[in-house]
């Protein structure tokens, strides 16, 4: 097991593997990552997230200013960076809310 990782368990006797780090799924992957991992609440921040993102560079293309293109594409791959940083972290976060505590050192 990587270093920082953590094993979490519940009182039913499920297990869940949390990773320490960045998160390439949740970068990469978004919502998906979180329809995988189950966690509903993040999967509707993410789509609230991208579709207000999406609808401010439909709107900056619409008005042709390129400093405001420009501030999207910075707000879509800080919102992409974030994804990636605090993944792992809202996985655990969300682990703990359902009652998971840690079993292997690490957490």
């Amino acid at each position: 097991m990587k270093r920082g990782a953590a094993l979490f368990a519940d009182g039913a006797g499920r297990y869940a593997y949390v990773s320490a780090g960045f998160s390439w799924p949740a970068f990469f992957l978004g919502p998906l990552w979180a329809v995988a991992k189950r966690r509903w609440y993040l999967l509707v921040l993410m789509l609230a997230m991208e579709l207000c993102l999406w609808f401010g560079s439909q709107l900056a293309e619409g008005l042709q200013r390129e400093p405001l293109v420009l501030l999207m594409g910075c707000m879509e791959l800080s919102y992409l960076l974030a994804r990636g940083w605090y993944g792992n972290r809202w996985l655990e976060a969300s682990l703990r809310q359902r009652g998971y505590a840690p079993v292997l050192p690490g957490a």
